[in-house]
């Protein structure tokens, strides 16, 4: 309350309202620190961060308000949950976020219950407005996480392009009908064989769900990576190395056969090495039942899913199973006569711990999650707590990589090149290291027993995205793949700059690379609806100028111009490129421009769509990542649309922005309409028809045009507040000390 009559526009006063909010919680936990027995100069040097931690808690004041363009007045927790969300990250939802639901639920008078919370309570807690002593508070305690959130530093930096691009491939995935649901278990025979589900999760506990995401299913085989990483944390890899093997079978997932050599299972991912290591985990609890040893590893499951959903268990699917395990029995007998079993343990109780784990059920969402933190090492992305060393998780990954889809492990390896282990029941779950998780789930199978639609989703993603394992990412030829690690705009910007300097030093290549670039420009502005007109010419010098810092010499142009006579002949383009490899990132500086030149009259036909996909395609760019990033500009180009309704200008404030030939848009577009009125007074013509074209045309410029003014104005007004931030900040110091 003692700051409710301070002014908070200025960053000055933001910075020493969070440095006294920020000692006043350092004095409240000092006594805390004191009893952990934690030395005093810790405390000392905590106290001496005040200054830095400050100022980082503006910067993110500074993003929320100022750069998100929200009314101080105005901001709410909504607003700040609303940030997070478009990040992936879901607020009510996280558990590292509990600090500061705690501190959102004291604003009204309320304290949290539970890891669950109602929506009643979120969206109480959602409408409680934050002024700036209350913002800190909020977000101090997990600080860290929102700083990367607003300043794209998780692994997944731009996510939005990542949930859109997933949405492509699931719904392409879905039009996939074959298959069949599993046959020879009643319970799996009749599911509904047109549900269909994908989640994700990312290291840093992005997220994102689409489809039946909240159905739950048995996990079946998916269960057999965990059990078996559940062996190697209790006993050891060489103690887990004499009952189970690490080579692939050759054969198929409910053989009978063991290695001839040591007779153990091949491996932990066929029935036989998934029973053996079910037996190995149960003989550990002699006094135990085989339900409560299948508790412990749904316990496994629930921390590897981030304690936040439900992990249930079938009994429906245990019977079923149990009724038809017929040859489940012949192996344990087989392994029992043939090995021996751990500790001798009880066959029966053996293998009804394999089959209750198989009869575990969890949703597609739960199950990402619980990918992610095999793909974050064993540390759950969104509790922190680590489920298994990270020694174990390599033994686990490196074993499912190789023999996790049943007999189709080799070519799935070879086709997509991730570690993925599917189940019966048509649940897949597939790890990208150190990147994300994700997991699908449709019944329908093919002949291996693997779902359908999961490996058509995980085929049509890698051709488009950079996680092949061993996609050559640095080489420059992978087809301009996506990199799901890197900021595209940020990594063209640099890419752009490295091409321009070599340019200006002479290298051969990059003079090469910059006439491919200034052909492909002219043949895409011939191509396009308005042809080569002098306005187009504008829009490639435009282009040119943007990427290599220097105007272009018209003479250079007019003799480009000459050698293109047929947009839709690439010999001079083959010509120069020869059987050299355009890199990857120079790639995305063609397709930016490309982009930009075909659209510059706010709209992209078919015809113009095909020849972007073609001229992307002699690039190098495989075709059905060119069609992604062309559609991914016609989507930007309808937003724009979408943000800016209405195209309400004066023309005085367009000549003072706006080169002549754009304004003459907005002129020919009134004379237009006036010629339209008239026209259509008569019987509509040929002339009349093209006129009313050419205005609809026209019109939908001026909306772009006016965008593009809205975000000129937007950048004028950021970088006035940066220059006065940046004063702030080396004016203020002093005073910070002293506060």
């Amino acid at each position: 309350p003692r700051f409710s009559t301070l002014s908070i526009q200025h960053y000055p006063t933001r910075l020493l309202i969070a440095s006294v909010v920020l000692q006043i919680s350092l004095e409240m936990q000092d006594s805390m620190l004191e009893s952990s027995g934690l030395p005093s100069l810790t405390r000392k040097r905590t106290a001496e961060q005040l200054d830095t931690r400050a100022e980082a808690l503006c910067e993110i004041y500074e993003y929320v308000v100022d750069e998100r363009g929200i009314n101080p007045e105005s901001l709410t927790v909504e607003h700040v949950i609303d940030l997070l969300s478009e990040e992936g990250i879901l607020f009510w939802r996280d558990s590292r976020f509990e600090a500061s639901q705690d501190v959102a639920f004291s604003l009204i008078g309320k304290k949290r219950s539970g890891a669950t919370i109602s929506l009643i309570d979120q969206e109480a807690v959602a409408k409680v407005p934050l002024d700036f002593e209350q913002f800190v508070n909020f977000i101090s305690p997990v600080a860290h996480i929102f700083r990367k959130a607003f300043s794209e530093e998780f692994v997944v930096p731009d996510w939005p392009s990542l949930v859109a691009d997933m949405t492509y491939h699931f719904y392409k995935a879905q039009d996939n009908k074959d298959g069949a649901t599993a046959q020879y278990i009643p319970i799996l025979r009749d599911a509904n064989p047109e549900r269909w589900a994908l989640s994700v999760c990312s290291v840093d506990g992005q997220r994102f769900s689409i489809g039946d995401y909240d159905t739950t299913f048995s996990i079946q085989s998916v269960s057999k990576p965990v059990t078996y990483g559940l062996c190697l944390k209790a006993e050891g890899e060489e103690e887990v190395d004499r009952w189970i093997g690490v080579e692939p079978a050759g054969r198929p997932f409910n053989t009978q056969d063991l290695d001839p050599d040591t007779q153990t299972p091949f491996n932990a991912s066929i029935n036989s090495g998934a029973i053996m290591a079910a037996g190995l985990f149960a003989s550990r609890f002699p006094d135990s039942t085989w339900e409560q040893c299948v508790d412990k590893i749904r316990d496994t499951w629930r921390q590897l899913s981030g304690e936040n959903f439900e992990i249930g268990f079938s009994r429906e699917t245990f019977e079923s199973e149990k009724e038809t395990a017929y040859n489940n029995f012949a192996i344990a007998y087989n392994l029992k006569g043939r090995r021996g079993l751990p500790r001798d343990v009880n066959i029966h109780k053996m293998l009804d711990v394999y089959l209750g784990c198989c009869s575990i059920e969890m949703s597609s969402e739960a199950l990402s999650v619980a990918a992610a933190t095999l793909a974050n090492g064993g540390v759950c992305p969104i509790t922190g707590k680590e489920v298994f060393p990270s020694n174990v998780v390599r033994h686990v990954l490196a074993e499912t990589m190789t023999c996790g889809m049943y007999d189709q492990s080799g070519r799935f390896a070879i086709e997509v090149g991730l570690v993925a282990k599917s189940g019966v029941a048509g649940a897949l779950m597939v790890i990208v290291p150190n990147v994300f998780g994700f997991s699908t789930f449709s019944p329908r199978l093919n002949k291996q027993g693997n779902s359908v639609r999961g490996l058509e989703f995980c085929k049509s993603l890698v051709k488009s995205y950079g996680v092949h394992i061993f996609e050559p990412l640095r080489s420059g030829n992978a087809g301009a793949k996506v990199d799901p690690r890197v900021n595209g705009s940020k990594d063209e910007r640099v890419g752009s700059s490295r091409f321009v300097w070599a340019y200006q030093a002479g290298d051969g290549w990059a003079i090469r690379l910059h006439d491919i670039f200034l052909y492909m420009m002219v043949q895409a502005a011939c191509a396009s609806s308005e042809g080569l007109s002098d306005r187009m010419k504008n829009v490639v010098r435009s282009n040119y100028e943007l990427v290599y810092r220097v105007p272009l010499r018209d003479t250079f142009l007019e003799e480009i111009i000459q050698d293109v006579t047929d947009p839709s002949d690439m010999k001079v383009l083959q010509q120069l490129k020869g059987e050299r490899t355009i890199p990857d990132a120079f790639r995305s500086v063609i397709l930016s421009a490309l982009m930009s030149v075909l659209l510059a009259d706010g709209q992209i036909n078919e015809k113009e769509q095909t020849f972007a996909i073609e001229i992307l395609s002699l690039t190098g760019m495989d075709r059905c990542v060119a069609s992604m990033e062309v559609d991914r500009y016609i989507r930007q180009l309808g937003h724009c649309f979408k943000e800016v309704p209405t195209c309400e200008i004066d023309t005085e404030t367009l000549v003072e922005l706006l080169p002549n030939d754009m304004v003459e848009a907005q002129k020919r577009g009134e004379e237009g309409a006036a010629n339209l009125a008239t026209s259509e007074q008569e019987s509509p013509s040929d002339e009349v028809i093209l006129l009313r074209r050419e205005v609809h045309r026209l019109q939908r410029k001026v909306v772009n045009l006016t965008h593009l003014l809205h975000e000129s104005r937007q950048d004028k007004t950021a970088r006035r507040k940066s220059i006065a931030g940046n004063f702030a900040r080396m004016s203020i110091n002093s005073k910070v000390s002293a506060v």
